[in-house]
């Protein structure tokens, strides 16, 4: 009995290595989407869950182009996907990351796919690179899309709309600022 209890206390430091910062938050996001085919502003909210004090891997729902300014192209944007990101040691909790993400060019991603036209669901990939201050967040990450096939529609006079089939790159650069629920230090 002396054994298992010495035993319990020389193990209980080594088991009981406590975590900084709250295993679970959830990070909302508003954006600037810089491409040449990109709407205005984006939104997204991103579940996240902290391995430890230096990993967290989460779930990202992403919509980019909130406002269109170009006319009958479509500028939207929808991805779901995985994320992750390692915290560097340094004084501040800059992060490293990225993730996997099927995008989607339209503005009824998330409800439903009705527009036929245009081409669907695109995997791609997004690097990022951020800072934490508290429960204030920065970042910024690059979307790769690649190309995809999109209906542009164009109005000639008073008739009905005509269009056309092309190739539209949907990558782009989002520089994000945001704030995260949950996930600050343990008091």
């Amino acid at each position: 009995m002396k054994k298992l209890l010495f035993i319990a206390l020389v193990a209980m430091p080594l088991i009981s290595s406590s975590q900084t910062y709250r295993k679970i938050f959830l990070a909302f996001d508003l954006g600037v989407p810089l491409g040449k085919n990109s709407g205005i502003g984006s939104i997204s909210i991103e579940p996240s869950y902290r391995i430890n004090d230096k990993m967290s891997a989460g779930f990202r729902i992403e919509h980019n182009g909130l406002v269109s300014m170009t006319g009958g192209s479509n500028p939207f944007v929808a991805s779901l996907g995985v994320s992750y990101q390692y915290y560097l040691p340094v004084k501040y909790r800059v992060f490293v990351g990225g993730g996997l993400a099927v995008f989607n060019p339209s503005n009824n991603f998330l409800v439903g796919n009705t527009d036929t036209m245009n081409e669907r669901n695109r995997l791609g990939f997004f690097p990022r690179v951020g800072v934490d201050f508290g429960h204030l967040r920065l970042m910024a990450e690059y979307n790769f899309v690649g190309s995809m096939t999109d209906y542009v529609t164009a109005y000639k006079g008073a008739g009905a709309p005509t269009g056309q089939f092309e190739s539209i790159n949907k990558s782009y650069l989002n520089l994000k600022i945001g704030f995260f629920i949950g996930g600050g230090r343990k008091k």
